[in-house]
């Protein structure tokens, strides 16, 4: 049985005639079903999926030189 709503993560989009199936799950659209490569938006304008994925990327990369800044190898350890 077809799921209601996209299977995208934070994906409001209801599901139609024309919903793409990856596996055992229903998308909205192909950009959905892929993961928004490139930054592909939703097939509704409105729908904030691909803007998440944009925020979490952000919050990794974030992390990721926070983690480069607060923790440099070269220090020595302190007595």
């Amino acid at each position: 049985m077809k799921p209601d709503i996209c299977a995208c993560p934070g994906c409001i989009c209801e599901l139609d005639d024309a919903a793409v199936r990856e596996g055992d799950r229903y998308f909205c659209c192909q950009a959905c079903a892929q993961g928004h490569p490139g930054d592909r938006q939703c097939k509704d304008p409105e729908c904030p999926c691909a803007d998440r994925g944009k925020a979490k990327k952000s919050q990794e990369q974030q992390l990721d030189h926070s983690l480069e800044e607060t923790f440099p190898a070269s220090d020595p350890i302190s007595p």
